[in-house]
């Protein structure tokens, strides 16, 4: 009881310190401002010769693009924070999205077979951080396994082949397929997650543990932070998005494919990264993270306007990440370097 009592206390002092700390810069972060004149730059780029880029419907569909793996990115915020990557996001995505349609064919009610979905997925990927406690390893080496065993489960499951035969008029289908106001439900979900976990990250003691854990996670553990439980919350939370995800995806397209998902770790890493959120640990920025995964689906829409192979875009990502990575580490070093050691 006492023990309770005193991480609980740690964890109120250690969150107070790291809000103080937090208040006059993040350490290693890229300035929003810059993205978004990025985002300005690639608007041009694409829309001065291709003027249908900028169409209402188009901006419509990469938003909605947008949306499905920027719900993903804003629980990868919080990970890459703990100086920790899930490459599992895609298979449980995937498995989600595949359960779910079984489960409707077979006769479920979609909103539960929706509700089958979104547990299954908070149990998946609290699994990631239980065995990432158990064998004493980081997370991402964990779900490389999981990677595999999860998206192999949605193909055993699927027999490799599309889910088709969705009840359309189902008040699922239409109220989570459809458009409110003009703005597709994916983009309403990605900006109320997106705001409900800016919150939390921001301005709750869970936040701040979570940006502590990242800082120093021997100084957490010392103080008596219970870091394996942080582990297991913040991955549960991580398939709980990606559940979301999967379950918007399979609202709109009604149907699921076991190939969706594929590749969707590597743009949400890159949008986190791009975004600001240092792998050094200890800070993020969710309004970061969705600016990086808008400039992803920008890239990938901008070479299709251009009649550029798609093959090209996997490319592109990839030099991102590399460029992202490599400044991350270069402000680091400066920011280190330049700062003056603070005295005892």
């Amino acid at each position: 009881m006492k023990g309770g009592r005193a991480a609980s206390q740690a964890e109120q002092l250690l969150a107070a310190k790291i809000a103080t700390g937090r208040r006059f810069g993040r350490i290693g972060r890229f300035d929003e401002g810059g993205l978004l004149l990025a985002v300005a730059g690639l608007l041009l780029l694409i829309a001065v010769p291709h003027p249908e880029f900028v169409d209402p419907r188009s901006i419509v569909t990469l938003l909605r693009q947008t949306a499905f793996s920027g719900i993903i990115a804003f629980g990868m915020v919080y990970l890459i924070s703990m100086v920790e990557i899930d490459l599992s996001v895609g298979a449980i995505y995937c498995w989600v999205a595949t359960v779910a349609a079984l489960l409707i064919n077979s006769g479920f009610d979609p909103w539960l077979a929706a509700l089958a979905g979104l547990v299954s997925a908070s149990l998946l990927g609290a699994l990631n951080g239980v065995l990432a406690n158990v064998l004493d390893v980081p997370i991402i080496i964990v779900s490389l396994g999981t990677l595999s065993a999860i998206h192999g489960a949605a193909l055993i499951l699927s027999g490799g082949r599309a889910i088709t035969g969705m009840p359309r008029q189902h008040s699922f289908f239409v109220w989570f397929g459809s458009e409110w106001l003009g703005v597709p439900v994916p983009v309403w979900f990605l900006a109320s997650v997106g705001l409900a976990l800016h919150v939390v990250f921001r301005h709750t003691r869970f936040g701040a543990v979570v940006r502590s854990i990242g800082s120093n996670i021997e100084a957490a553990r010392f103080i008596g932070i219970r870091v394996g439980r942080y582990r297991v919350m913040v991955t549960a939370l991580v398939g709980l998005l990606c559940g979301v995800s999967g379950v918007l995806t399979l609202a709109f397209f009604k149907a699921s494919d076991p190939s969706i998902g594929t590749g969707l770790e590597l743009q949400v890493v890159a949008a986190v990264v791009i975004g600001g959120t240092s792998l050094a640990g200890g800070t993020g920025t969710l309004l970061g993270a969705f600016l990086g995964m808008l400039v992803i689906s920008m890239i990938g829409s901008g070479l299709v306007f251009y009649g550029v192979s798609g093959n090209w875009a996997q490319f592109v990502t990839g030099v991102v990440i590399v460029a992202a990575i490599a400044l991350d580490r270069t402000i680091k070093r400066r920011r280190t370097a330049t700062t003056p050691m603070e005295s005892p």
